[in-house]
């Protein structure tokens, strides 16, 4: 059989301490990303809110930049709708849906009573 190995890495059975999990020759880093401090933390949040501001000046002279080369496009908010003229309160459809029940009542009742009688 050639030396290649096609199962399982053999257990190094060196040692019974936690180093030998470790892989040799490498020094352990000196910070984990765990390991942050509350300034580390701190300046992170004040770059990525300057980040931030600087991406919407960016996307505000963007827009600025556009709607003079290109006056024709229509944004893609919908201005706000013309006022409506003034439609009939509700209390008339209601009122109408009523007296149409009652007329449709009174002539089922008169039907009835004209096979009947």
């Amino acid at each position: 059989m050639s030396g290649h190995y096609l199962g399982a890495l053999p257990i190094d059975h060196c040692g019974d301490d936690a180093s030998s999990l470790e892989p040799r020759g490498l020094e352990p880093a000196g910070r984990r990303a765990t390991d942050k401090d509350t300034t580390d933390i701190s300046a992170l949040l004040h770059f990525e809110r300057e980040q931030l501001e600087r991406e919407y000046a960016d996307i505000e002279r963007a827009s600025a930049a556009l709607r003079l080369a290109q006056p024709a496009l229509q944004s893609w908010v919908k201005p706000p709708a013309p006022a409506l003229p003034k439609s009939q309160p509700l209390w008339l459809l209601i009122g109408v849906l009523w007296v149409s029940t009652a007329l449709v009542t009174a002539g089922a009742v008169a039907a009835i009573a004209s096979f009947a009688g």
